[in-house]
Order: structure tokens, then sequence, then C-alpha cells
């Protein structure tokens, strides 16, 4: 699966050392940190592109991390679609469908629904070469701890 050019993955590679070192230096967090992306298997990750703490799939292993996703069950929120460059990602579009699933208190029917929808709306706005996309997801875990942030205004403890 050549998704994107070799010569572009290696001038995005080159160029995201760089800004990984701007970020280590200003002290900025890197790193592939979230519970979906710990639960990719390596194959998907070594095709992936990394863009400081988030990954860049194609558009098989995007459908391939919402299933993922929902073996762990983790909801996939949304995506970012884009263009692959040599000094960045551009992003060509974004979901919103995420707001018309509300969160009413059962995770495995939230995780449902809401993979159900992001599966759909990456089939309506498939990518060719070059492009990718950003996933935005939470498992409960992460959920719990966001909706604890909001209401106390502290980060848990890892």
């Amino acid at each position: 699966m050549d998704w994107i050019e070799e010569s572009r993955r290696s001038a995005f590679e080159h160029g995201e050392r760089i800004r990984a070192k701007q970020r280590a230096d200003s002290s900025e967090s890197s790193g592939i940190t979230g519970d979906l992306d710990r639960a990719l298997s390596e194959d998907i990750r070594l095709r992936a592109l990394a863009i400081g703490n988030e990954l860049i799939l194609s558009y098989d292993d995007s459908l391939a991390a919402i299933g993922i996703a929902t073996q762990h069950e983790i909801a996939v929120l949304g995506f970012d679609s884009g263009e692959v460059l040599e000094d960045g990602f551009q992003v060509l579009g974004y979901t919103g469908y995420d707001a018309k699933v509300p969160f009413t208190g059962d995770w495995k029917a939230y995780v449902e629904t809401m993979n159900i929808e992001a599966e759909r709306w990456l089939k309506e706005h498939r990518l060719g070469k070059n492009q990718g996309y950003i996933l935005s997801s939470t498992s409960q875990q992460e959920f719990e701890e966001v909706q604890a942030f909001r209401s106390t205004g502290t980060r848990p403890r890892s």
C-alpha cells in the first residue's frame, strides 16, 4: 500500500524532525500519546506519518483504525483530512458529525454510534495519493479525565 510518494515522505519526515527539535527546545510535548495510537498495529504506525503528537493515516489505515477503536471501546470523534506537503500537512476538510452524537452515559453505545458515523464520513470523503487523515479519538478513561479537568480545572496525575 503506497499511499504517499517516497520523496514527499522523506521531505516531510525531515521537516518534522526539525519541527520536533524546535518543539523540544521550547518544551512543547511531543510523542504519540493517545490510547488509539497505542492500540494501532505496528504495521499501521510504520505506514503513518507522525506530526507532533498525531499520526497521519492513509484512507485504508484510517478505516482499519476505526475497527481497532471499536474493538478497544474508543470513540472516533472526527478527522482532519488533507494533503501531506513537504513542509507539513495542509488541512482540506474536517468532520462535524460529533456534535450530532451526545454522550448519554452509555459508553459502549456512544462508541458504536460515533464509530458508525466515523466510517460513514470517511467513506464519503475518500482522498487520493499524498493525502491522509488525522483521527481524533477518546477512550472512556481519556473522556473522564477531560470531564474532570473541565469541572475542577486540574489535570489528574498519571
